[in-house]
């Protein structure tokens, strides 16, 4: 039978089952822990008074065999994963005890977990949803009202912080600890927890108490390192859906459940606004960087900075609490367009405003949706952070782009809501306002197949690209600001064609987010140059200029490029020439 001759080779046979246990060799020595069948065979009680949690205790003792042998096969150890996975309703483990990064991103099955594109996370930012989440983004970032309070606690904190510490959940009590007496003292009516022993609960929670029901406000998930124990961003949102399961708020008070979580790994804290989406999917937004806590001497306003981050929590604390209270007592009522249960903007929460409101096309990503008021026609709502609206009011003025039907309004503090005419198709007929993709892409796909169902007829295609130039040449000679703008995205995607009778009838730009005055605006800095061919000098954070745009347009109709397809190819040969693409001013 294999025997520990010390300390450290028990510590290295734990660690070889998980790398958390190793730190528990130390007390288990001393309790006379000699072999591997006195590990399975340890009652559990003495291995909670070595402070092992007891999630961890079922794993070592299923895993170190009465043989003497330790078991590490995959399939004693996806036994008992999938055994904890079973009753994880009644009583979970820690996901810290059986999961690492990439089992948890497997069970989630989010695929890119740590991408932050709408189109792989979620359909509406958390801004837009809770309107205190951008809030708190942009106190967390301010230091005009700092207190002493704020500063005294984040360099005690990262006194604490930067020292070392030999056990996780030594780090877990000394951020608990500091937290607590911190905002206690100015939140008196909040309760905060400290877990160390493993049970199905956060390291630690601020909770209020909304109709006599608990409910847990801000998660704090600490790690002693980077991947040492799992990763703290995706256990917070575990426990948090695991918290919003149990307890029924998505039934008992039509809320999407939002909190903080704080992620505390090694000496750096980041924050991050949680919410359960009304089609079970959990929602886990950045709203900080990861900060550090360390005295810097020749950084001294990073301390500042940090502090902010502390110093907009009970802010953040009352309106989460506001929140609950409100939706304790109240049902938010959503009139759909259609039987989804897509979510909205909040601004479109309002019944006296919006009678109808639904989002546009299946590109959920897009912040575009169709909403009617009271005796109002359909419009189309779009939100954004960044618009040209100089650009779209001087171009409506000129037919050029849909009418705006009422001023740019502030959304929270980073968005903008622009409310425009929509161009809408008429069916059954095939007329009416369609991109000029869809127009391209039906062309080529139908014409073999079913000529009789062409919303437009194959030879009226040089009309509409020759129509397509004109219309972009005409919208830089407009005056915008006293100079002239560029739209920065001339894609076929962002021209409307109103179509009747098989012809092109009129022709309108839509989608101008980039556009802005030449020599003034560029282009974002998120700027897809991977699967769209842009022309030479277009590139993040570049100036926008109006030869851009018909070149693109060029790029993107040209039977050449790589977008088309091949029954584009053999049926359609015009193609817009460059040198007749000269920019008028």
């Amino acid at each position: 039978m294999a025997r520990f001759g010390n300390v450290a080779e028990l510590a290295t046979f734990l660690g070889k089952l998980d790398a958390d246990y190793a730190e528990y060799a130390p007390a288990l020595w001393q309790k006379g822990i000699r072999t591997p069948r006195q590990l399975a065979n340890f009652s559990e009680p003495h291995y909670s008074a070595c402070d092992v949690p007891e999630g961890h205790i079922d794993d070592i003792k299923a895993r170190a065999d009465t043989t003497g042998s330790a078991i590490v096969s995959r399939d004693v150890h996806e036994q008992t994963r999938s055994k904890r996975l079973a009753d994880a309703m009644s009583r979970i483990d820690t996901p810290s005890s059986y999961a690492k990064s990439i089992e948890r991103q497997a069970e989630l099955a989010t695929g890119k977990v740590f991408n932050c594109y709408r189109s792989s996370q979620r359909p509406i930012p958390l801004a837009l949803l809770y309107p205190f989440f951008d809030t708190f983004f942009w106190n967390a970032s301010d230091t005009a009202d700092l207190q002493q309070r704020d500063t005294l606690f984040t360099l005690e904190l990262c006194q604490k912080m930067q020292g070392f510490v030999g056990k996780e959940s030594r780090r877990e009590l000394d951020f608990g600890t500091l937290f607590r007496d911190y905002l206690q003292g100015i939140l008196p009516a909040t309760k905060i927890k400290h877990q160390i022993k493993g049970k199905s609960i956060i390291d630690i929670q601020l909770q209020v108490q909304i109709a006599k029901q608990w409910v847990t406000l801000i998660y704090i998930e600490v790690k002693h390192e980077a991947g040492h124990s799992g990763d703290a961003q995706q256990e917070g949102m575990a426990y948090h859906f695991q918290d919003v399961k149990e307890m029924g708020f998505m039934t008992k008070w039509h809320t999407l459940n939002p909190a903080l979580l704080l992620t505390v790994v090694g000496p750096t804290v980041r924050a991050f606004g949680l919410c359960v989406d009304a089609t079970l999917t959990g929602i886990c937004e950045p709203l900080s960087q990861a900060m550090d806590m360390l005295i810097i001497p020749h950084i001294p306003d990073a301390i500042t900075k940090l502090a902010s981050l502390f110093h907009a929590m009970p802010d953040l604390v009352q309106a989460l609490r506001a929140h609950y209270e409100e939706a304790a007592v109240e049902t938010r009522k959503l009139i759909f367009m259609s039987p989804s249960k897509e979510q909205l903007p909040y601004p479109l929460w309002d019944p006296d405003k919006w009678t109808e409101s639904c989002q546009l096309g299946a590109r959920s990503h897009k912040l575009v949706y169709l909403a009617r008021g009271p005796q109002q026609p359909l419009q189309l709502v779009k939100f954004t952070q960044q618009y040209g609206v100089e650009a779209h009011d001087a171009w409506a003025r000129a037919g050029i782009v849909p009418e705006l039907l009422a001023e740019p309004r502030q959304v929270a503090q980073r968005w903008q809501q622009i409310s425009m005419e929509y161009l809408a198709p008429e069916k059954p007929d095939s007329s009416g306002w369609f991109t000029m993709r869809f127009l391209m892409q039906s062309v080529a796909k139908q014409a073999q197949h079913a000529p009789e169902s062409l919303t437009l007829a194959p030879d009226h295609l040089p009309q509409m690209f020759e129509r397509a130039k004109h219309l972009v040449r005409s919208a830089h000679k407009v005056i915008v600001s006293d100079s002239y703008a560029a739209h920065g995205d001339v894609r076929p995607d962002n021209i409307m064609v109103r179509v009747k009778d098989n012809a092109v009838m009129d022709l309108k730009l839509i989608d101008m987010d980039w556009a802005g005055v030449v020599g003034t605006a560029r282009y974002p800095s998120l700027l897809n140059t991977k699967t769209i061919i842009w022309p030479q000098g277009v590139g993040p954070g570049q100036l926008l200029q109006q030869a851009h745009d018909l070149e693109l347009l060029q790029l993107q109709v040209s039977p050449d490029t790589r977008y088309a397809e091949v029954s584009w190819r053999k049926m359609v040969t015009y193609s817009l020439e460059l040198s007749d693409m000269d920019v008028d001013t």
